[in-house]
């Protein structure tokens, strides 16, 4: 790898870090009135789309946190966001879903997201967006698992 490979490479994986991290940070200043973090507000969205879930098959579908996310789900649960149910297929375990207040709060925070989604077209063209959805989608295909997000219609 020449000088400028590398030099572009360390540009991308600062950029993309950078990114991240400033739209983690937009994303929890817009929800911080709600009480919710971007972790929260992801599982309040996965669980609009696909509840009822188990633990596993939520932390499955994250992309916010790898491994379980029972301590995050656990304090959501506390939080009256989300209620266990029995699973009508196996009464020794639980399922999770909204509660009342949980498709409330989801519903906010489907608005902060369309906010957010606006800021970037307005910086963006589509077709910049789509080209580097694009670009992302192959890099992150070839470094991780994508299940989760091909599940979700993400990649």
């Amino acid at each position: 790898m020449n000088n400028k490979s590398k030099h572009e490479a360390e540009m991308l994986r600062y950029l993309v870090l950078a990114a991240q991290r400033q739209g983690n940070r937009m994303l929890n200043d817009k929800l911080a009135h709600l009480g919710l973090t971007s972790s929260k507000a992801e599982v309040l969205r996965v669980l609009d789309s696909y509840q009822p879930l188990s633990v596993r098959e939520i932390g499955e579908l994250l992309v916010c946190e790898t491994g379980s996310p029972s301590r995050l789900i656990k304090s959501m649960v506390e939080a009256g966001l989300i209620v266990r149910i029995t699973n009508p297929s196996d009464s020794r375990s639980t399922l999770l879903k909204l509660s009342q207040t949980g498709k409330g709060k989801t519903k906010e925070v489907k608005e902060i997201e369309e906010q957010l989604y606006a800021d970037f077209n307005k910086v963006l063209t589509e077709k910049e967006i789509s080209d580097t959805n694009a670009v992302l989608s192959k890099l992150v295909r070839s470094m991780t698992d994508t299940s989760g997000l091909e599940k979700r219609n993400l990649i």
